[in-house]
Order: structure tokens, then C-alpha cells, then sequence
């Protein structure tokens, strides 16, 4: 009887936590605020966080940045992770939306408790499952979107090299070229972050400084290169638009290599699935015609 009072308080506990809590914590003019500022970078943000955004914002002093000091290492590569994506994040923020989808997970896991034909222990397991995937959602998401990033900007970094040093061959300057390319306005990550290195330009920073920036924001090493033959070539004094030319070269041969690679281990990553999936299927199909038969002539009743 004890045991079944305290799983009863335990349960409650959780749902007040998961779904009360969060309730009275929310604030929607935070999420506003931050959607009137900067549109793009709010529109960028995973759904969850979204869903989330006032509890979230709520709770970063008191509950993330204690969390974030503990967990100094992760906190570090949230760092990183946010200023590639370039999201309104802070690492605290992560770390709630954590807490609070760890909470919601065992609140429901809890649940499990109350059904009378299940064993505590698999309801214990229940709970702890989703807890450990409410824990571990939030950065997971967070690095896809980053890689995601990263692909995308990798794969338009050719096209604009050459549009960039194609307008210089015409005429243009570096920076008069890159606000051309910028107001292609062309869909992408890479179209934004042009647009930041203009606007850093326009408030005094030099095209080197900027570029610079922009290379250390989105930690790609085709970009980094870039980096160097814009500074190089700022350094001498020299024109760099048949260097750009040369460049955007290189990038279009290290992403067909890039591909191939990706081609070849095709073969061995469908073993896996050939394996479990699909032999067994054939195996049925082509077998179970011959034990049919085998027993429809009383081949094997022996």
C-alpha cells in the first residue's frame, strides 16, 4: 500500500512539473520580442524550442545557468554548435529545454505506474527511456540542424565564388561584388551570411576582418581557405578574381571527390539493411513453396 501511495505522489509530481509548471512560467512576449528583432533567425529555430521558447526563457537564470556551469565541457560545444547555426540560443537554454523535456518524459513514463497488469520494473523502464530521450533531444536536434547548415553553405560556396570573382572580371570591386551576389537574394544560409559581412563592412570593420568573421562563424574549411586567398590578396595588393576563379575550381573537384566517396561506401552500408531486410524476405519467398509442397506429398511427415 505504501508503495502504491508513493508511485501515486511520484506521478503527481511529474505531471505537475511537466505540464502545470511550464503553464504558469509562460511568457509569449519573449518569444515575440525576440520574432519582431529577428525574424529569419526565429523562423530558423527547431519547433520544439519554439513550443517551448517561454518556459525556456523563464527558467535560464535560475535553472540553466547552474546547469550550464556544471556541464561545463557540453556547454562548450552548445557554444559552438549556436554560433554555427546561428540560432538566438544560449547554452543555458538548452540545458532547460532539456530539464524540461527530461521531466515531461518520466511525467508520462510515470503513467506506466498506474497500469495494474505491468511490473514496476518495466514501468521503471518506461520512465527512465523517456526521460533519457527527453535529456538527450534538444542538442541532438541542435547538431543536425548544424550539419545541415554546414552542408548547405559547402555546397553553394563554388557557385558564389565564381559569380563573386565573374563580377570582378567585370569591373566590380570585392566588396561591390559580394553586395551583388547578396541581392540575388538566392535562398540559402550562405545569401545571410554574405549579408552580415556587408553590414559589418558598412560599420568599419575591413573586408579581411570581415571575411575572417564569417570563416570563424560557419567553421567550414572550404570557407576558411576562401578566407585566406581574400586576405592574401589584400595583403599584396594583388587582384584576386583569377584566384577566386582557380578557387571556386578546386571547391567544385573536392566536392566531386567528396561524392564519389559517398558512392563508394553505398555498397557497404546496405549490407546491414540486405542482410536483415531483405535475404530473409527472398529466403521465405523462394523456401516456403518447397516445404508446401514438400508436405502437400508427404515428403517430410517422417
Amino acid at each position: 500500500m505504501d508503495v502504491i501511495l508513493h508511485s501515486s505522489w511520484f506521478v503527481y509530481g511529474c505531471t505537475f512539473l511537466a505540464v502545470v509548471l511550464p503553464v504558469l512560467l509562460w511568457r509569449r512576449d519573449t518569444a515575440g520580442a525576440i520574432q519582431g528583432g529577428d525574424a529569419a533567425a526565429w523562423n530558423r529555430l527547431p519547433p520544439v524550442f519554439k513550443t517551448l521558447w517561454g518556459p525556456v526563457s523563464t527558467l535560464e537564470f535560475p535553472l540553466g545557468i547552474p546547469l550550464s556551469k556544471v556541464f561545463s565541457g557540453a556547454s562548450e560545444q552548445y557554444s559552438k554548435w549556436i554560433l554555427v547555426a546561428d540560432l538566438p540560443l544560449t547554452p543555458a537554454k538548452i540545458f532547460v529545454l532539456r530539464f524540461l523535456l527530461a521531466i515531461g518524459g518520466a511525467a508520462a513514463g510515470a503513467l506506466a505506474f498506474m497500469l495494474p497488469d505491468l511490473k514496476p520494473a518495466w514501468s521503471a523502464m518506461i520512465a527512465f527511456g523517456l526521460f533519457f530521450i527527453g535529456w538527450a533531444y534538444p542538442p541532438m536536434e541542435l547538431q543536425k540542424y548544424v550539419e545541415w547548415r554546414q552542408t548547405e553553405l559547402t555546397r553553394s560556396l563554388p557557385f558564389a565564388i565564381d559569380l563573386i570573382g565573374s563580377a570582378m572580371r567585370a569591373g566590380l570591386e570585392f566588396g561591390a561584388a559580394m553586395r551583388y551576389f547578396e541581392g540575388l537574394k538566392m535562398p540559402g544560409p550562405l545569401t545571410e551570411e554574405f549579408g552580415k559581412v556587408i553590414q559589418q563592412m558598412e560599420l568599419g570593420k575591413t573586408r579581411v576582418e570581415a571575411i575572417t568573421e564569417m570563416a570563424r562563424r560557419v567553421q567550414i574549411e572550404s570557407f576558411t581557405s576562401f578566407a585566406g586567398v581574400v586576405a592574401y590578396g589584400a595583403e599584396i595588393g594583388a587582384s584576386i578574381s583569377e584566384t577566386l576563379k582557380v578557387h571556386g575550381e578546386e571547391l567544385r573537384r573536392a566536392r566531386f571527390h567528396l561524392a564519389e566517396r559517398k558512392a563508394a561506401r553505398a555498397p557497404s552500408l546496405m549490407i546491414l539493411p540486405l542482410a536483415v531486410f531483405i535475404m530473409p524476405a527472398v529466403f521465405i519467398i523462394i523456401v516456403t513453396p518447397v516445404i508446401l509442397k514438400m508436405k502437400g506429398t508427404g515428403i517430410g511427415s517422417h
